[in-house]
């Protein structure tokens, strides 16, 4: 616990070495997003003594849909004031990321216990912030960018799914490239966490990346679920904002 808490301290002061001699001003919210993570970390270990005793899949939904809150408030905050709408977030999170896990669950591939689901399901909510955050704020970029051209289609007739399909493409793709990336440099460059875990677990090498595999399409999908999702729901609304930025 002390080395653990000395390697943690080390990262943390090399950080804000590094942001403050480059004057980024991120101190402080690298310091409260600290602070957080620990106090977060400890109540999550608590709360997990408590909930792996229960042994009820069906309370994942219920512990799911708090997490999805919580990410969508944290995506939401992350976004232009345009974006900033928590029910559309916590529906686009949740849901992208409850359809992606059914078929690892129903299938068999992951067991369907509370020690297993709750982790999971985790990572899905995890991934799926972070796609919605992503997806959003460069449809908010392409849009601004590419408005002439998509107001141009719109007054020529054309519907607003055709208008604006390639900045929705282009947002989508944005949305997932992180999971890509780690998918290609999966066991060569990448070894992620659940594998790691497992290794040092002393699972056999190839139930673990079995495992990894498995984690890993999953929230390629969860990431393209949120990521079409998050555009459906926020195109038009971004647009507005666009224009009447233009306008100004």
């Amino acid at each position: 616990m002390t080395a653990s808490a000395l390697v943690i301290l080390i990262f943390f002061i090399f950080v804000i070495i590094m942001t403050s001699s480059r004057g980024m001003k991120l101190e402080k919210q690298i310091g409260i997003a600290g602070i957080r993570s620990i106090v977060q970390m400890f109540a999550m270990g608590f709360a997990l003594e408590y909930i792996f005793r229960l042994d009820n899949v069906w309370h994942v939904l219920y512990f799911g849909a708090f997490m999805a809150v919580f990410a969508s408030y944290t995506a939401s905050s992350r976004l232009d004031i345009d974006c900033k709408c928590h029910k559309r977030a916590f529906f686009t999170i949740y849901a992208s990321s409850m359809l992606a896990l059914l078929p690892v669950f129903l299938s068999g591939a992951v067991p369907v216990k509370m020690s297993a689901v709750l982790p999971v399901a985790g990572m899905a909510l995890g991934n799926s912030m972070n796609a919605y955050t992503l997806t959003l704020d460069r449809l908010r970029a392409e849009s601004s960018s590419h408005l002439a051209s998509i107001e141009g289609m719109l007054a020529l007739g054309l519907n607003i799914k055709t208008a604006t399909k390639e900045a929705v493409n282009t947002s989508i793709k944005a949305g997932m490239m992180p999971v890509l990336n780690n998918i290609a440099s999966l066991g060569v460059v990448l070894l992620p966490g659940l594998a790691t875990g497992l290794l040092m677990a002393g699972v056999k090498p190839l139930t673990a990346v079995t495992y990894q595999l498995v984690i890993m399409y999953m929230l390629l999908a969860v990431n393209i679920l949120t990521s079409v999702l998050a555009c459906r729901m926020f195109t038009i609304r971004v647009l507005r904002a666009a224009s009447s930025e233009g306008n100004e």
